[in-house]
């Protein structure tokens, strides 16, 4: 509760210190969605990630940002929280209403009782619908320490596709 909180004291300090253009994005891990995996998670598995952005400092054509998400699966085995900070580079157009985005950020993978820090790359391909809305596809590559520790996995890092929505406050 007291994540919960702070989370929200800081997305309305922010919001309140005069930003222009914060980003909230919702997005869902299109595979485990879709397909679901071969370790019990069938397909309509939910596994969503949530960022938002804030302006740091504007180009004509682009901007860098700093972001907080929070990623959230709802798995057979063990839940899955991901709480980051991270910065990025967001160009608005590559071409006519498509934008892209790089982000970099380092955050804490919560597993029931057990807590293992992590570094993820993510890149974002996105399309305008109108001044506020976006329709989002990321790609994010994800150090994953927990495999290892809990299920002896060999897998080090994960690669996930999202689907979702931006909106611009």
């Amino acid at each position: 509760m007291r994540k919960v909180l702070f989370v929200c004291n800081l997305l309305i300090g922010l919001y309140c210190y005069g930003q222009n253009n914060i980003e909230i994005s919702i997005q869902q891990d299109a595979r485990l969605f879709f397909l679901g995996d071969k370790k019990g998670n069938d397909a309509l598995t939910i596994n969503l990630l949530s960022r938002v952005e804030f302006p740091v400092y504007s180009f004509k054509k682009n901007h860098l940002i700093a972001s907080f998400s929070i990623e959230y699966a709802d798995l057979v085995k063990k839940n899955y929280t991901r709480y980051a900070f991270g910065a990025g580079y967001v160009v608005k157009s590559i071409y006519k209403k498509v934008g892209a985005g790089a982000y970099i950020d380092f955050g804490k993978i919560y597993r029931q009782e057990e807590g293992f820090y992590s570094l993820s790359f993510s890149g974002e391909l996105n399309y305008r619908i109108n001044n506020r809305l976006k329709f989002i596809c990321t790609s994010q590559f994800t150090q994953r320490k927990d495999l290892t520790v809990l299920y002896n996995s060999e897998k080090k890092y994960i690669v996930s596709g999202f689907i979702g929505i931006k909106y611009s406050l």
